[in-house]
């Protein structure tokens, strides 16, 4: 099946997109910060590299000699950290940048890369704004690749059940930004696992972008009640207005080291979160797990420990 080198292995999309590489047959080769979570995960049945992203002296000691056919790159962010050096421009677009010209060089088939819907050139928030310089790097580098840009992803992991979770054990009430009007079309992170790897040789993806979404749009509103529905929690959820957030977001993130509410989220906001055109059937080649089986897997599976 071919030799994938893939980043981001270890985190909430990563390990999924790993067990369905095995599944298919490949032989993977992961570069990571922390050796041992990636142990922990697959044991010995990936190879792994420790790798600097920030340098591309470090990825071309790993990348030349392995050779890799695909790529699949996943390494992001949801909030920065200043002060360890983590930021939105560092991750999202200069670790890409050195990754797509490594790939380059060593003659790479395809790169695979995880971008987010709602990333624009106009977009107002840092975190798509270098998600986009990342996407043009990778379009104008000459590489064959596919980017994909999902809706937010439901699975065990995702972070908004851990954090919502953590919020109303201690006060059953959470804001909600403009109301909560906001809408998503959330997709099942193993629809998103099957859109990576079912791209990799089918050329019909080469130098192509694809939205990732599930069957229904919902608003954050909905999401959330549905989260804690199936926690069997009761919330007050309270409207906010966006600016007042945003400001308070400021506050806070002078104050605590990460967030639990960033003002860039505030911006993200800028549009809702849909697909102009849904691309799991495009590569998948069939629908999208629906939303109801979704959220209740993902929120059953974090009460379970699947988090």
């Amino acid at each position: 099946m071919g030799k994938v080198f893939i980043t981001g292995a270890t985190g909430f999309v990563g390990r999924y997109v790993v067990n369905l590489l095995l599944e298919k047959g490949y032989e993977v080769h992961a570069g990571v910060r922390n050796l041992g979570k990636l142990k922990e995960l697959f044991k010995d049945r990936v190879k792994v590299y420790p790798v600097d992203f920030s340098s591309r002296d470090s990825l071309k000691r790993v990348l030349e000699p392995l050779k890799p056919d695909f790529i699949i790159h996943l390494i992001g962010i949801l909030y920065q950290e200043p002060g360890k050096g983590i930021t939105f421009y560092r991750v999202h677009t200069l670790f890409s940048k050195n990754l797509i010209e490594v790939a380059k060089e060593v003659g790479v088939k395809k790169l695979a890369h995880m971008s987010a819907l709602g990333t624009d050139d106009l977009a107002p928030s840092v975190y798509h704004q270098t998600k986009r310089w990342a996407e043009k790097a990778l379009i104008e580098s000459g590489l064959n690749y596919t980017i994909f840009r999902p809706s937010l992803i439901l699975g065990p992991e995702q972070r908004l059940f851990k954090d919502m979770d953590q919020i109303t054990k201690v006060l059953p009430v959470v804001a909600l930004p403009g109301g909560g009007s906001y809408r998503f079309q959330p997709v099942d992170v193993r629809d998103v696992a099957c859109a990576f790897v079912g791209a990799l040789e089918d050329t019909s993806t080469d130098r192509k972008t694809f939205e990732l979404c599930g069957d229904e749009e919902v608003s954050f509103k909905r999401l959330l009640e549905d989260t804690f529905g199936l926690m069997g929690r009761r919330v007050l959820m309270l409207p906010m207005p966006r600016k007042v957030m945003f400001w308070t977001a400021k506050v806070v993130e002078k104050l605590l080291e990460p967030p639990p509410l960033s003002s860039d989220q505030m911006l993200m906001m800028w549009k809702d979160n849909v697909c102009s055109c849904n691309g799991v059937g495009a590569v998948c080649k069939r629908e999208p797990i629906p939303y109801r089986e979704s959220i209740r897997w993902a929120v059953e599976g974090y009460l379970s420990g699947g988090s």
